[in-house]
């Protein structure tokens, strides 16, 4: 509701003076109190929109999510301090909301130390890796248990334990050849291959070691179409641990909205539907978008079958939305 007055500020503002309707016009000061309360829930809105995807991996995001909502917090309370004027009271007002949402996100976020899988999921994004635990800011500290050593080695034992020695598939198929050379099973070397065998084992002695080593890639594909390259060629053992973390979603958003989508399937007229039913009408809509061949919004009916069909609200374009908090941000006052 702010996004959009503040989108449609000059039509509303134009309205209200060619209508009269002076005991309904909106002050400068208060637009910008309406900017202050939007420049608070943006950054939540889209930490909450990019966790709430269910088409792609989340789980790496978590740690990152978190770190950007408390800079957020304080950039605004070091904004805050800055106000003066008569908008300073109404502004300070304000602050046990931001201690209140500190707590509250401290809570959250202290529950990340239990579960493994946060940090895993970060370790396993190539782009990521402990890049984040190596930041000066990083709560965990430079040693212990939640320090970079501290999440590298507990990801390396759990790598070790459940899926280094896991058979990574049938041997390729040999193709076969017309050649008349001898093949390299009937060359007797033994002197050559006791040799090879009785040198010294490199530093790095596993997929996860050579992982860490190597450096961040820059890449835009999807997160799992890069495992899926990686796991056909490097590291076959890694992918597995990296289709597992994966595969926890980050938020129940997914459950509940499937929960939603259940009741546009089962409306009053087909009330008598079997759940075997139903599941699999649902299954079969996320094939077809899963295929770029999804239904239409126009061809999906509600409200009873009455003709009506489910259109979406007019939103202010993306590009807008960008450039007013890109502004915001670097605005040292607020008021």
């Amino acid at each position: 509701m702010c996004e959009r007055g503040l989108y449609l500020r000059k039509a509303i503002d134009t309205y209200v003076q060619q209508q009269a309707f002076f005991h309904l016009e909106i002050s400068q000061q208060e637009w910008k109190r309406v900017e202050f309360l939007l420049d608070i829930l943006e950054p939540f809105k889209r930490c909450n929109d990019r966790m709430e995807g269910t088409k792609r991996p989340g789980i790496e995001k978590v740690f990152w999510v978190y770190e950007t909502l408390f800079n957020e917090i304080d950039r605004l309370v070091e904004a805050m301090d800055n106000v003066i004027g008569r908008d300073s009271q109404w502004i300070r007002e304000l602050l046990p909301a931001f201690q209140a949402m500190r707590a509250k996100l401290t809570k959250y976020y202290d529950k990340t130390a239990t579960p493994f899988v946060y940090g895993d999921g970060m370790i396993l994004d190539p782009r990521l890796k402990l890049y984040l635990t190596k930041q000066p800011q990083w709560s965990g500290g430079d040693e212990g248990e939640y320090s970079t050593a501290g999440y590298s080695a507990a990801c390396r034992k759990r790598y070790c334990e459940r899926y280094e020695k896991l058979p990574t598939g049938l041997a390729p198929s040999i193709t076969p050849t017309t050649s008349q050379k001898r093949p390299h099973s009937a060359i007797d070397d033994d002197d050559f291959e006791q040799m090879v065998n009785s040198l010294p084992a490199d530093g790095t002695t596993n997929e996860y070691d050579t992982y860490i080593a190597a450096p961040r890639v820059s890449d835009k594909r999807p997160l799992l179409d890069i495992w899926q390259t990686y796991s056909a060629t490097s590291f076959p053992h890694l992918g597995f641990m990296a289709r597992d973390v994966f595969a926890v979603p980050a938020t129940g958003a997914g459950v509940e909205r499937q929960f939603s989508r259940s009741g546009k399937v089962e409306t009053k007229l087909r009330a008598q539907l079997d759940p075997v039913t139903t599941a699999e009408t649902m299954m079969y809509v996320d094939m077809l978008k899963r295929k770029n061949r999804a239904i239409g919004k126009a061809e999906i009916v509600i409200d009873g079958g009455k003709g009506q069909t489910e259109t979406p609200e007019d939103e202010p374009p993306a590009e807008w939305r960008n450039d007013w908090f890109k502004f915001r941000k670097n605005k040292k006052t607020v008021l």
